[in-house]
C-alpha cells in the first residue's frame, strides 16, 4: 500500500484538482482526453476513501482537497470529468466539453472524500461508530451534518486542528474513539 499511496500523490497522478486517468508524462497524456488524463471526481473519491481506510488520513484529506477547489471552478457543480491541469499552472481545470454537469457520482464524490478524511467507520452489525481522536488539518474545519447509521441520525466534526467528535442520535450504537490518530 505505501507503493500505492506514493504513486497516487505524485503530481504526474495527482493534478492538485484530483487524480488524472493517465501520467502526465505519459506520452499518450492529453489533458483533455476522455481515459487518457482527465480527472473523474468519483476515481479520486474511491482514492480518498482507500487512503483513508489504510490509516493514511493526511494524504486522503490533500487528496481531497483538490476535488473540493475544481467543485468551486464548476460553481458547486462537478461534471463527470474536466481536464487534468495542473493546480501549479491554471487556477481551476478546464471543462471536458461533452462532460454531464452536474453528474450525480461526481457530485457525490466531495461527501465520500469528507467522510472518509474525517476517520469515520460505521460497523453496525458490531453496534459500533469508531472514529479516531484528531485527523489531518489539511481540509480545515468542517462538520457532516444528518449522515445515517443503523437508522440513526450521526453528526461528525472535525475542527480546526483536526480534533474529530460524533453525535448520535439514541443509543444502539456505541461511539468508540480509536487510539489512531494523525498528528499535525
Amino acid at each position: 500500500m505505501a507503493r500505492v499511496a506514493e504513486v497516487l500523490e505524485q503530481p504526474r497522478l495527482d493534478s492538485g484538482f484530483g487524480l488524472r486517468t493517465l501520467a502526465s508524462d505519459s506520452p499518450r497524456f492529453s489533458r483533455l482526453s476522455y481515459h487518457g488524463g482527465t480527472v473523474w471526481p468519483h476515481d479520486t473519491a474511491i482514492a480518498v476513501r482507500g487512503l483513508a481506510a489504510e490509516g493514511r488520513l493526511d494524504q486522503a484529506a490533500r487528496l481531497a482537497r483538490g476535488l473540493f477547489t475544481a467543485a468551486e471552478g464548476f460553481g458547486h457543480r462537478l461534471p463527470e470529468l474536466y481536464g487534468g491541469d495542473a493546480a501549479a499552472d491554471v487556477p481551476l481545470p478546464s471543462a471536458y466539453p461533452a462532460a454531464c454537469r452536474p453528474q450525480a457520482w461526481s457530485a457525490a464524490a466531495p461527501l465520500a472524500a469528507l467522510v472518509a478524511a474525517s476517520g469515520l467507520r460505521v460497523d453496525v452489525p458490531a453496534g459500533t461508530v469508531l472514529h479516531p481522536a484528531r485527523v489531518s488539518a489539511a481540509l480545515g474545519g468542517y462538520s457532516l451534518r444528518g449522515l445515517r447509521a443503523g437508522g440513526r441520525r450521526l453528526d461528525v466534526h472535525v475542527g480546526h486542528d483536526g480534533r474529530v467528535t460524533v453525535d448520535l442520535e439514541g443509543g444502539e450504537l456505541a461511539i468508540v474513539q480509536s487510539e489512531a490518530s494523525v498528528p499535525d
